[in-house]
């Protein structure tokens, strides 16, 4: 589903564009998400060099049938060419679970703070609801407490936890189930 365009402007003054990543922005996506793999891959969920090589024309696809499905949405915060932080909004079932919808987010570390998270989670809410989703899920490791402020912040109840679910550089780590009643 393509979005429509928004901008916000962040504490500092900054003014971003929020809106839906096309093919054409493959690239900016792919930047976006090795920059926050950089500095928060233990809170991503592949192999540490997993975006070293990953080909921009297979990210163009994945674009494009985002932008063609009606059940999913991601959105990406523009600073001009440079994309700084994205969400994505997925179906999380079928039949008698199809108004239940996945969320997971990235936001570059620079930007950590600034109120990017909430303005993504908050179009997400304002979109999900239009799509007639009832309850959104995420899951969190447990180390990361700014991403758990933000949640909680943002009105997501945990409901458990995944024991041992992350093998991260020989070791396991759990994460917090979350959910939020739109």
């Amino acid at each position: 589903m393509n979005v429509l365009a928004k901008m916000i402007c962040l504490k500092n003054g900054l003014e971003l564009s929020l809106r839906s990543p096309t093919s054409n922005d493959a690239q900016l996506l792919l930047d976006h998400i090795r920059n926050v793999f950089r500095t928060s891959y233990r809170n991503m969920n592949q192999a540490q060099h997993h975006w070293d090589n990953f080909p921009v024309e297979k990210e163009r696809e994945i674009l494009a049938n985002i932008l063609q499905d009606e059940g999913q949405f991601m959105i990406s915060a523009f600073l001009g060419e440079r994309i700084v932080g994205n969400i994505a909004c997925m179906s999380a079932g079928r039949g008698f679970q199809e108004a239940n919808a996945s969320v997971a987010m990235g936001v570059e570390a620079e930007f950590h703070g600034m109120g990017l998270g909430t303005e993504l989670l908050n179009y997400v809410f304002e979109i999900a609801k239009s799509l007639k989703y009832h309850r959104l899920q995420l899951t969190v490791r447990t180390f990361n407490n700014a991403g758990i402020a933000l949640y909680e912040k943002m009105g997501f109840r945990r409901v458990g936890e995944l024991e041992e679910i992350a093998f991260i550089e020989g070791q396991y780590f759990n994460e917090y189930m979350y959910e939020k009643i739109l």
